[in-house]
């Protein structure tokens, strides 16, 4: 694998991971926010679930609603509601807010620097009215991830950048030192891909076993090796291996002959050498 595509790979697994991390620990932590929000609020109705707003704010509320001819939302700060709230934060800005549940209702979303809990209908016996009821907190979003555990996302991130920094040197120095290329009967090998390639500089495509013994015809002495040490090279733990090294010469000597100058020879079925394709006029 190219060693670019490989640097970019990681680091843009570690910024995906540290995005998707941090994403799911910002929803963890609202989540943990609302589920306050949800005990409190029912908390304050458990202990005074008869008498929750007052006749006079009811009627405020419709004449409003009536006169706005829209939507009305009236908050209430509730003592008994926020000393319910587990968590500090919440405590400072929360507060309840309520609407008549009547052929003008309707569940208004709340905007985005709140976090709300869930309806609650609840009939109120003074009032003789349904009432929806909601609690809220005003936090941004910014306050919401300053919440949340952020700790594995900010390795993932910081990891990211070391990873960029190091493979940018890394990289930079592999550019400044000098590429060893050796060639041989129009074959040449570069050490910097460990690959093979013809005169053209056009890839060869080998198998991996193919480029094993290739590399070991490459770094042997002349060029030559033994039937037992390529046996042993490639297939340490078979034990009679001559038939699956008959197979492997026979399928790579048509690609080294048609890429190169070269051909491999057997020497009495003990040797095997790669030579240069002397061409007979």
């Amino acid at each position: 694998m190219n060693r670019r595509l490989l640097s970019v790979g990681v680091f843009l697994t570690l910024m995906l991971t540290s995005l998707l991390a941090g994403h799911h620990n910002y929803c963890t932590a609202r989540n943990e926010l609302t589920a306050d929000l949800n005990q409190a609020l029912a908390q304050t109705l458990k202990e005074n679930r008869d008498y929750i707003i007052t006749q006079d704010t009811i009627k405020t509320y419709k004449h409003l609603r009536q006169t706005s001819g829209g939507q009305v939302l009236i908050a209430v700060s509730d003592e008994r509601f926020c000393h319910h709230l587990k968590n500090k934060r919440l405590q400072k800005t929360a507060f309840i807010t309520f609407d008549v549940v009547d052929n003008r209702y309707r569940n208004q979303l709340p905007d985005e620097h709140v976090i709300c809990s869930d309806t609650l209908m609840v009939r109120d016996k003074h009032a003789g009215e349904i009432l929806a009821l909601k609690g809220y907190a005003r936090l941004s979003a910014a306050s919401v991830f300053g919440m949340s555990d952020q700790r594995i996302p900010a390795a993932c991130m910081i990891s990211a950048f070391l990873w960029a920094m190091l493979s940018w040197l890394y990289l930079r120095k592999k550019q400044e030192e000098p590429e060893v290329v050796t060639g041989f009967g129009g074959l040449v090998y570069s050490e910097a891909d460990r690959r093979f390639y013809t005169a053209a500089h056009t890839p060869i495509r080998f198998t991996p076993m193919q480029q094993q013994l290739m590399l070991l015809f490459w770094n042997a002495p002349s060029h030559s090796l033994t039937k037992e040490a390529i046996c042993t090279a490639l297939w340490p733990k078979k034990e009679d291996a001559n038939d699956t090294l008959y197979t492997l010469i026979r399928r790579l000597k048509p690609i080294v002959e048609e890429h190169t100058d070269l051909k491999i020879v057997a020497d009495r079925g003990r040797n095997y050498s790669l030579e240069i394709n002397k061409v007979e006029n």
